[in-house]
C-alpha cells in the first residue's frame, strides 16, 4: 500500500494522471527507473500517438506551407484547408491528445509548463500560425534539455518576437522617423523568463538589454514565409553593460552573450527552481528546498531534466504531507479525467474547448505571465460548478470527439457499489463528504453515469 501511494502520487504530478497500465509499468520498472526513461523522451517510441496526431495537418507544416494552406480569408472563394484561426485549435487539440494518450508523459507535462513560462498568445497576429513551430520546434524539443537552449530558441521564435514586440525593437530612426527601441521583451526576459522580479536587475539593465536585441526580427509574410532574421542596419551599435558586465559591440552576438549569462545566473537558478517546485511539489516551497534544487540547476549547467529529477526523487516529494495538496489546472483536470475513465480522444477540439470553458483557454493567455498554476488563481465558486458540468459531459459520454465505454459505470456500481466506483476513478477511497453525496444521490435513484460525474467533480479529484 505504501508503494502504491508513492506511484500514484508520482503519476499525478509527473504525468497527466495514472492509468492502470501506467501504474503497472511503474511498479514493474520502479519509480527511479521510470523517471530515468522519461528523461529521454526521444527514445520513447509511440506510433499509436503519431497516428492520432495525423488528424491535424498543420502540425507538420513549415511557415510557408501554413501561409499557403491557412490563408487570410477574403470575399472570394476561400482557398486551402481553412482560415488561420483554425491552426491554434489544431495545436490545442494535439496537446490534449498527447496529454491523454502520449507515452512521454513527463515531457508533455514540461511542455505545458514551459509554454506557460514563456507564454505567447495565439490570438495575436502571426502567432496564430507561428504557434505550430513554437510548440513543435521551440518548446517540446527543449523541455527537458538545457535551459540556455530553450531560452535562445524562444528568443528567436517568430511567436515570441511578435508577442513581446521585439520584431519592432530597432535603432531609432532605422524604420522611419518614429521607430526606436522597444523594451517589452527585455523587461519580460529579465522579470519573467530568467532572473525574476527580485533578481537584482535595474531599469538601466532593461534599457541595455533592449538595445542589444535590436535588429532581431522576422521576414515579411509577403515573401511567402515568416522566419527569424537579424538585420544589422536595425541594430544599435556600441558596447552595452548588463548586470555590471561589459558586452562588447558585436551585432547579434550581443544578445546571445546576454542569454548565456542569464541562463547561468544564480538568480535564474532560484527563480526556475521555485517555479518547478510549485509545479511538481507545493504552491509554497521552503527556501532550503529551493536552494537545493537551484544547486542542481547550476551544477548541471541548467539541465532541466536532471533538475526535475532532483524534485521527483527527493524525500520531500515522497512525503505524505505533499500528496493531494495541489489543485489541478483545467488542462490537468480534463486530461486526468479522460485518462481515469479510459476515454478515447478521436478529435481533441471539443476537449480543448471544454478546458477553455474552465477558465484557461488553451494558447490564449493574454498576459506574459501565462495562466495561474497555484490554487488561489485557479479555483472560484463559479469555476467549481463548471467543473461539475465538465465531469457530467465526460461521464455521460457527451463530449464531442471523445468516447468512453457506454457500459463502463453500471457493472462497477453493481459489483462494487459507490465505494468501488470512487476507488476506480480516484485511485483511493472517497472522503466522508463525497461518500455522503454519493449515498444521497444513489438513494434518490441517480444513474451510474451521474454518480461517476459526482466523483469526477469531487474535491478529491480536483487535487493531485
Amino acid at each position: 500500500p505504501f508503494e502504491d501511494a508513492r506511484v500514484l502520487h508520482l503519476l499525478r504530478r509527473a504525468a497527466f494522471g495514472p492509468t492502470p497500465e501506467l501504474v503497472e509499468e511503474v511498479h514493474r520498472l520502479g519509480r527511479a527507473r521510470w523517471v530515468a526513461q522519461q528523461l529521454e523522451p526521444e527514445t520513447i517510441e509511440d506510433p499509436e500517438l503519431e497516428a492520432r496526431l495525423a488528424l491535424y495537418p498543420s502540425l507538420t507544416m513549415d511557415a510557408a506551407d501554413l501561409l499557403a494552406n491557412y490563408p487570410r480569408q477574403n470575399n472570394q472563394m476561400p482557398m486551402g484547408i481553412g482560415p488561420p484561426q483554425q491552426v491554434p485549435f489544431e495545436v490545442a487539440a494535439a496537446i490534449v491528445t498527447r496529454a491523454v494518450h502520449g507515452k512521454a508523459q513527463l515531457n508533455e507535462v514540461l511542455t505545458d509548463f514551459w509554454f506557460n513560462h514563456f507564454n505567447v498568445s495565439a490570438e495575436a497576429g502571426p502567432v496564430r500560425l507561428a504557434v505550430v513551430s513554437y510548440v513543435r520546434d521551440t518548446i517540446r524539443p527543449h523541455a527537458m534539455g538545457y535551459f540556455r537552449d530553450l531560452l535562445r530558441a524562444t528568443s528567436e521564435s517568430v511567436a515570441m518576437l511578435y508577442y513581446l514586440d521585439n520584431y519592432a525593437n530597432v535603432a531609432p530612426g532605422s524604420r522611419g522617423r518614429r521607430s526606436g527601441t522597444n523594451e517589452n521583451y527585455a523587461r519580460e526576459l529579465l522579470e519573467l523568463h530568467t532572473l525574476g522580479i527580485e533578481g537584482g536587475y535595474t531599469e538601466t539593465d532593461i534599457q541595455e538589454v533592449a538595445k542589444a536585441f535590436t535588429g532581431w526580427t522576422f521576414t515579411n509574410p509577403n515573401t511567402g514565409t515568416v522566419e527569424f532574421v537579424f538585420v544589422p542596419r536595425l541594430h544599435v551599435g556600441g558596447d552595452k553593460t548588463v548586470l555590471g558586465r561589459r558586452i562588447a559591440s558585436g551585432g547579434q552576438d550581443e544578445g546571445i552573450q546576454i542569454l548565456d549569462m542569464l541562463a547561468s545566473h544564480p538568480s535564474t537558478a532560484r527563480f526556475i527552481a521555485t517555479k518547478l517546485l510549485r509545479r511538481f511539489l507545493t504552491d509554497d516551497p521552503a527556501p532550503e528546498l529551493v536552494e537545493r534544487v537551484a544547486d542542481t540547476f547550476l551544477a548541471t549547467g541548467g539541465h532541466i531534466g536532471w533538475t526535475v529529477a532532483t524534485i521527483l526523487l527527493s524525500d520531500e516529494f515522497q512525503s505524505p504531507a505533499y500528496r493531494l495538496k495541489k489543485t489541478k489546472t483545467p488542462l490537468e483536470l480534463i486530461a486526468s479525467a479522460l485518462r481515469a475513465t479510459g476515454a478515447e480522444v478521436g478529435q481533441g477540439v471539443g476537449a480543448a474547448r471544454l478546458i477553455g470553458n474552465l477558465g484557461q483557454p488553451m494558447l490564449k493567455a493574454t498576459a506574459p505571465t501565462g495562466w495561474p498554476e497555484i490554487a488561489s488563481g485557479i479555483l472560484s465558486p463559479g469555476g467549481m460548478s463548471t467543473r461539475f458540468e465538465a465531469g457530467y459531459l465526460l461521464a455521460t459520454n457527451n463530449l464531442p470527439g471523445v468516447r468512453i465505454d457506454d457500459g463502463l459505470w453500471a457493472p462497477i456500481v453493481e459489483l462494487w457499489g459507490i465505494e468501488g466506483l470512487a476507488q476506480y476513478i480516484l485511485g483511493r477511497p472517497a472522503g466522508a463528504f463525497t461518500r455522503a453525496a454519493l449515498e444521497k444521490a444513489a438513494g434518490e435513484g441517480a444513474a451510474p453515469a451521474l454518480l461517476a460525474a459526482l466523483v469526477l467533480a469531487s474535491p478529491e479529484f480536483q487535487q493531485q
